[in-house]
């Protein structure tokens, strides 16, 4: 066999496998529902778990109600940690955040667990590290309503009672993954899904 007929060969088989993967391969990557019969512990329903609604307080301290919030959201919470962890934790939301720069961001719901006067605080790190006003709420409810929410509404604490996870809500407001937020393999994750669910929920 002469080289050329070789490097030929070499080049097209790949493309041939891509073609045809292209043309007649499907994507059977799917992203399941979570909690399809309530979270552990807090509830046992027929049903996928549906997110409730909660009250707070915006970061300018104004009241708010989450049904007024729309499309993919990623919730998160501020411990009141170290700003360099806090800062850490941010930069991964970053990074979500511009992977999703042409086709629209998720909102950001970051819970300040800590007192409402950290609200300016958690306002200007996210300032530094680039998450957008417009994609981010920092909110902040009572100390008990918190824990619950955190543990029954939307299972971000593990049993460690950890805060640094991440949990995407799809817009019917079911748990679609929970991540690692300081976590770089399981940011991508997230990304990865969710560039999945947005493409079936556009479809």
């Amino acid at each position: 066999m002469n080289k050329p007929f070789f490097l030929i060969l070499t080049l097209a088989i790949p493309v041939a496998i891509f073609l045809f993967l292209k043309i007649f391969g499907t994507n059977t990557y799917e992203v399941p529902v979570l909690f399809d019969a309530g979270i552990p512990g807090c509830n046992n329903l027929s049903n996928a778990h549906i997110v409730p609604e909660f009250v707070y307080l915006d970061e300018h301290l104004g009241q708010k109600n989450s049904s007024e919030l729309r499309g993919f959201l990623v919730f998160g919470a501020l411990n009141g940690a170290q700003s360099d962890e806090c800062r850490e934790r941010l930069v991964e939301l970053v990074r979500i955040q511009d992977a999703f720069f042409e086709v629209g961001a998720p909102k950001f719901i970051l819970f300040n667990s800590g007192q409402s006067n950290r609200h300016a605080t958690f306002a200007r790190l996210c300032n530094e590290t680039g998450l957008e006003p417009e994609n981010r709420i920092i909110a902040h409810m009572p100390k008990d309503a918190l824990e619950d929410y955190l543990k029954c509404g939307i299972a971000l604490l593990d049993n460690s009672g950890s805060f640094d996870n991440l949990v995407l809500v799809d817009p019917d407001r079911k748990i679609r993954g929970i991540y690692k937020s300081n976590d770089v393999a399981q940011t991508d994750r997230l990304i990865l899904e969710l560039k999945i669910l947005k493409q079936k929920n556009d479809q």
